[in-house]
């Protein structure tokens, strides 16, 4: 009887380890996917914005600044 309470003891706390491994691990590879597309996003907001060229926008007409919106997403909006 008391080699069955070790045992099963032995035997929870096993189960126990390695689910919190799993557990741990998940939550680590998640967490470094979530930076990495975080970085993703800012490079290409950082790319649309410098070919959208916000600085001068007064300086353009509604028409070209639609034709400039279509070349940036043209060449920078998807990854490929």
């Amino acid at each position: 009887m008391k080699n069955l309470r070790i045992t099963l003891a032995v035997i929870f706390l096993s189960m126990f380890f390695l689910i919190s491994i799993k557990t741990y691990r998940d939550f680590i590879i998640s967490s470094d996917l979530k930076k990495e597309k975080k970085i993703k996003l800012k490079k290409s907001a950082e790319v649309l914005n410098k070919c959208f060229d916000l600085k001068n926008k007064s300086e353009r007409t509604l028409n070209d600044s639609m034709k400039l919106i279509e070349y940036c997403l043209e060449q920078y909006g998807s990854e490929k």
